[in-house]
């Protein structure tokens, strides 16, 4: 079992989007997912057409320790694909966080408590917010690895290297096992000259981190969470299903080598 961070702090960069539909694409492939929704906003919660009940529990209960991972964990409509749903709730959790000793660890800390439940999954997927806080620390300290999604534009080609120094950090201090899985260009319109450049940038900067398979700009990508689909269910069809595809199964090969 394999724990993967999304993370990029700068919103926009189609994170949850691509942490989504990389899931369903390693279920397609045989594998078992669940995915940890760590942003406040709850976009991977209702992605997979999860509307939660005013009863739910949530990560907000996991990552207090209130709750254990059984209690808190939902099924998708996807049968291999579960998730640990977050709300707005987990807002004030963080806030609660920063007063208490060794806050970066609590997730991590739970998720070793649940070891048993864990190993049942063949990929943990944490979607962490676009931001660098103490929730986004919690993911990194928890991940085997990091993967990465950018625009193939200036700000977030920029921005990029900020996060770069942070991972690298939290490798130094924190977690060291931490390692980036890789980079995902993502909503990639070839139209632009700038994509091009870009992307001969980040090959240039990163090199194998980049991933061969990005994600091309497609509307039927853009529509699918408000369906709760994943982008194989809701345009099977559709050139990102064959981009998604090509990753899931590009990250496992990583991973083996």
């Amino acid at each position: 079992m394999k724990i993967i961070s999304f993370s990029n702090q700068k919103g926009g960069t189609g994170k949850t989007t691509a942490c989504l539909n990389i899931a369903a694409g390693l279920v397609k492939t045989g594998e078992r997912v669940l995915i940890i929704d760590l942003d406040p906003q709850g976009n991977a919660t209702v992605s997979v057409g999860i509307r939660l009940k005013p009863e739910d529990l949530t990560v907000s209960d996991f990552l207090s320790g209130t709750a254990r991972i059984g209690d808190v964990m939902l099924d998708s409509y996807m049968a291999d694909l579960s998730v640990i749903p977050a709300d707005t709730t987990l807002a004030h959790t963080e806030v609660e966080l920063v007063s208490k000793s060794k806050n970066q660890f609590f997730l991590k800390k739970n998720l070793d408590r649940s070891a048993d439940v864990l190993n049942s999954f063949d990929f943990v997927f944490i979607d962490c917010p676009p931001s660098l806080s103490l929730l986004t620390v919690n993911g990194l300290c928890a991940s085997d690895y990091i993967i990465v999604p950018v625009l193939c534009d200036y700000l977030s080609l920029e921005g990029l290297s900020h996060l770069m120094e942070t991972v690298e950090e939290v490798r130094k201090r924190l977690n060291p096992g931490l390692a980036i899985l890789g980079i995902l260009p993502n909503m990639i319109d070839r139209r632009l000259r700038i994509t091009e450049e870009s992307l001969a940038l980040l090959k240039k900067e990163f090199g194998a981190l980049l991933f061969k398979n990005g994600v091309n700009v497609c509307s039927r990508l853009r529509e699918s969470p408000s369906f709760g689909k994943s982008i194989f269910d809701y345009a099977g069809s559709s050139t990102a299903s064959e981009d998604f595809l090509s990753l899931a199964k590009e990250i496992k090969k990583r991973i083996k080598s």
